[in-house]
């Protein structure tokens, strides 16, 4: 018995320091950004980044409403009927929070496209970058909840690859479209890579990096949305969302922290 708690702490141990990297690891990358924003693009573009991320945070608060801790709370809650964690009611879990999730996420995704002029003129931010982040926030969204099974189902190696790589993405999309694809295009004007480039562009291929970086994402994650009988507990459902409202407010605050 001892041995055998030496070994379960050892690996608990081992996949906290695995989760602690995949969440202190793309920050630092996310950090090594600032430079480069602020040497490669005016003062202005950089404040305009910062206003919609701002807003980014609260909207990514919202599209979960408390969805991913209620998954937790629930996925690993006992069935009273027999004192254990059936399979059935984890995948009920798993198929009931994927549904919802995808569903308001169709409709944040409709709505805001629909009305995107507005928001733009409401935040004073060019339309084009009011649809990148709009793009962004939705596949951000969809894949809430497979990283929530990855972690639930104790995967923690592929839940920080798959973390990480996002991140990599994003910096190395950075570091090629602002600093080495205008001087690939002012090297050779007639040349291939001209024909990508946009001069006083930097907003939009910051956003464009996020974009590519959370699109990749979601593609690997795909599989989860075309598994057969997905199944919806209007039942569970309801007892999630009122789980997780608190848990809303909560992010909330935080985003106004940060």
């Amino acid at each position: 018995i001892c041995a055998y708690q030496i070994d379960y702490s050892s690996l608990n141990l081992l996949q906290t320091l695995i989760y602690g990297i995949a969440t202190v690891l793309p920050r630092v990358m996310s950090f090594l950004l600032v430079g480069l924003h602020t040497d490669l693009m005016p003062k202005i573009a950089y404040g305009e980044i910062t206003i919609l991320l701002a807003y980014m945070i609260f909207f990514n608060v919202i599209l979960s409403y408390g969805m991913e801790t209620a998954f937790f709370r629930f996925y690993h809650k006992e069935d009273t009927s027999t004192s254990e964690i059936s399979q059935q009611h984890k995948k009920e879990v798993v198929s009931t929070a994927t549904v919802s999730i995808f569903w308001s996420t169709i409709l944040f995704l409709s709505v805001a496209l629909l009305f995107q002029k507005t928001l733009a003129g409401l935040l004073n931010i060019d339309k084009e970058y009011v649809n990148y982040a709009i793009w962004i926030l939705a596949f951000d969204a969809l894949v809430i909840i497979p990283f929530s099974k990855l972690r639930a189902d104790q995967r923690p190696i592929r839940y920080s690859v798959l973390k990480i790589s996002n991140v990599l993405i994003y910096l190395l999309l950075n570091v090629f479209l602002l600093a080495i694809l205008p001087k690939l295009a002012q090297a050779n004007p007639q040349g291939f890579w001209s024909s990508f480039y946009v001069e006083d562009y930097q907003i939009g291929y910051v956003f464009l990096s996020n974009l590519m970086a959370s699109l990749f994402t979601f593609v690997l994650f795909m599989p989860h949305y075309f598994k057969p009988n997905w199944v919806f507990n209007n039942e569970l459902w309801k007892k999630m969302l009122h789980y997780g409202w608190p848990i809303l407010f909560a992010g909330l605050a935080f985003g106004i922290n940060e």
